[in-house]
């Protein structure tokens, strides 16, 4: 799993140019006055940079460079040091009063997602979580990752929590960056044949490596596939975003089942396709799908792959296992997605055939 926590080396003390231009003008034994009068500056502007109340400007440090020898380069690399390490230091103050908000995420889950060190806390902690949003401030995060979540399209009646959203929004983003970063176009014939080709794979019995193909599948088509693990209070199932110009598709495995898995995979891929880009979808089912066209398309897009509508008959005539298992060989697919969309047409979650729909954890297969 990617860890997200920032290593940025810094000074820990940049003394100011200033002291260390006093310090070579004492081994040369030359006076303020004398510097003045060399460089032509005032004697109060050299006491001024001495004491770094004035910034050694490019010009001042262009003069010590000809007076003294010593690069230009040297001095203004020692100016900006000094400045940077200051605003890191009013930035670190700073910091105190954005703790409460960092201590508004579960500390625990951000130690197991690899967001925090455990030894994190007060300004450090905020500022860790700062970076991993990419954000300056609170009120950034809000407008940034909060007010989005408002226009996104959500598959659900549940309420969850927003900041939980967020993080797991955030993770999935950096799981899928590297991918991004070298995705070919994207290109929507392909990912139509992907479609098509998804249900075979599921007759893998190893559910990881059938995942693994589905994501080389998709990436040759220009979209690219990640699974993240659920977070608590979230109830996301699926998710499609369109970053930089490419489609990104994150799937959990919150129902644990092989067909709610690849239910989930194409109708996400179904959001790409069908619904306008730069949209983001949501997904965590068991809700009124029949209020929002989009859904209902999206739904329908991955019943008909699952099941071409040529067998739903033969499908709602089903009341044995032997029958599911029929269907499933004739179509090429695991029985288990026979299973689960018999469950779902019937409502009927129990007994010998909602006992095929297989039981997996994506998290355990693919780690």
């Amino acid at each position: 799993m990617n860890t997200y926590i920032a290593t940025d080396a810094q000074f820990d003390f940049a003394p100011r140019p200033g002291r260390l231009l006093q310090r070579e003008l004492d081994a040369r034994a030359i006076s303020q006055a004398q510097l003045a009068a060399r460089t032509g500056l005032s004697p109060k502007h050299i006491n001024l940079v001495i004491k770094g109340t004035a910034a050694l400007s490019p010009d001042v440090a262009v003069t010590l460079e000809q007076v003294l020898g010593t690069s230009a380069e040297t001095w203004l690399h020692l100016e900006a040091a000094h400045q940077a390490h200051e605003a890191r230091r009013e930035r670190h103050n700073a910091l105190a009063g954005f703790v409460d908000w960092a201590n508004s995420f579960p500390r625990q889950l951000l130690i197991d997602r690899k967001v925090i060190n455990g030894s994190d806390s007060g300004p450090n902690l905020a500022a860790k979580l700062l970076s991993f949003f990419s954000v300056a401030s609170p009120s950034a995060y809000a407008k940034t990752w909060l007010e989005p979540q408002a226009s996104y399209k959500r598959s659900q009646i549940h309420s969850i929590d927003p900041n939980l959203t967020a993080l797991w929004l955030r993770i999935s983003e950096l799981h899928a960056a590297d991918l991004i970063a070298d995705a070919p176009m994207y290109d929507s014939a392909k990912l139509q044949a992907a479609a098509a080709l998804l249900p075979k794979l599921t007759v893998n019995d190893d559910v990881g490596v059938a995942f693994r193909k589905a994501q080389k599948l998709l990436l040759d088509a220009g979209v690219v596939l990640v699974f993240v693990p659920e977070i608590p209070n979230t109830r996301i199932s699926g998710v499609s975003r369109w970053i930089n110009g490419t489609p990104m598709i994150a799937v959990t495995s919150r129902y644990k089942a092989l067909d709610s898995l690849w239910f989930t995979l194409l109708h996400e891929i179904a959001h790409v396709l069908l619904h306008p880009k730069r949209s983001t979808f949501i997904d965590g089912f068991k809700a009124d799908d029949d209020a929002d066209s989009q859904e209902t398309a999206a739904n329908t897009f991955a019943e008909d792959h699952l099941i071409p509508p040529a067998y739903r008959a033969q499908l709602a005539a089903t009341t044995t296992v032997k029958d599911i298992v029929s269907l499933a060989n004739m179509l090429g697919v695991s029985p288990s997605l026979i299973a689960g969309q018999w469950a779902f047409r019937t409502k009927t979650w129990g007994g010998p055939i909602a006992k095929l729909r297989k039981k997996i954890d994506l998290a355990e297969l693919v780690a």
